[in-house]
């Protein structure tokens, strides 16, 4: 059993729960300082959100359930400090999977064995609450959180690598293409591209990549609210015979100037097509953007080469890691 500091003296060093109200802006704080090299400005927003919400909204901490509120997890504390916090949270409200995520330590503080003990109090929680499984992502080049979470019981399940290209402007547009197997998507493409979707997120890490059916939507509402929303999908396959070897899609949202392309290929087919459908997919789009992000699995070797070629930098890795919890 960890021991956990008293709660009611700010100057109590040790392990506590995080009290939303009281923690919000030490812990944002302690995650900018601790993910600094890691954050972009989507990132740093997000942490000003979350500082507002906790003044709002951190009172709604005492009516929720363990694992459920805004902020749940534990903090470490030195002298009143806040030096170190690691969330831990219940992914839907009818599942037994739990997630582990923000598990940072303030430099000067890191090799004493704080990581250790407040993830051990991570998972005495869930256990407590009878999850079956926790989940994290940790950088692949972290070799030691990655060694830690290992002599804790966490396996590896999958990698999923981020890509990003900026600036955009029209002359890195690639030139339309007049491969006859690539097409705009239609309709009746969707159940089939959403299944192969499907299929390239196994189920160990479908927690961190799920596949919405929202995305594979082409219909006359979607483009409605595309027009409403400034948004716009621009979908390519290659298709072959009555089958579609592979899709990609460029999602871009215009108000913020960036978009997200998406990448999906038949293991048959890796090292084929992949080039072919990033070109075109970039060629179809005709609106400033500021940058376009991308992810592949870390075991698509031909998409994380198609994109580099193509003026994209790789901006992470993650590592996908499970413990399953015998009863």
């Amino acid at each position: 059993m960890v021991t956990h500091a008293t709660s009611n003296s700010s100057a109590a060093s040790g392990l506590r729960p995080i009290d939303s109200m009281r923690d919000l802006v030490g812990v944002t704080t302690l995650i900018e300082l601790a993910f600094a090299d890691d954050m972009d400005a989507n990132g740093r927003s997000h942490m000003r959100e979350m500082r507002w919400l906790g003044t709002l909204f951190g009172w709604l901490d005492w009516f929720s359930s363990p694992g459920q509120g805004l902020m749940p997890g534990y903090l470490w504390v030195e002298d009143g400090q806040i030096v170190g916090n690691v969330t831990v949270r219940k992914l839907s409200p009818f599942g037994r999977g739990w997630m582990i995520g923000n598990v940072a330590v303030a430099p000067p503080w890191r090799g004493r064995g704080i990581a250790r003990q407040m993830m051990e109090a991570g998972i005495e929680l869930v256990r407590h609450n009878h999850g079956e499984w926790i989940a994290l992502q940790v950088r692949t080049d972290n070799e030691i959180a990655r060694k830690l979470y290992q002599t804790l019981g966490f396996v590896e399940t999958g990698e999923r690598v981020s890509f990003d290209r900026r600036p955009i402007d029209q002359t890195m547009r690639p030139a339309p293409l007049t491969e006859p197997r690539v097409r705009p998507a239609r309709a009746s493409d969707m159940e089939q591209i959403y299944t192969l979707a499907q299929s390239l997120v196994p189920d160990s890490v479908r927690w961190a990549e799920p596949v919405y059916r929202s995305l594979f939507d082409v219909s006359f509402e979607r483009g409605l609210a595309d027009r409403i929303t400034g948004e716009r999908h621009v979908w390519r396959v290659f298709e072959g015979g009555e089958h579609l070897y592979g899709a990609a899609l460029l999602e871009i949202k215009s108000r913020r100037r960036w978009a997200q392309l998406h990448l999906w290929v038949m293991p048959l087919h890796t090292g084929e097509i992949e080039d072919v459908l990033i070109d075109s997919v970039l060629a179809g789009y005709d609106r400033p953007l500021d940058h376009i992000i991308a992810r592949v699995p870390g075991e698509h070797i031909a998409g994380r080469v198609a994109l580099t070629t193509r003026g994209f930098r790789q901006v992470r890795a993650l590592m996908s890691m499970k413990l399953t919890l015998s009863e």
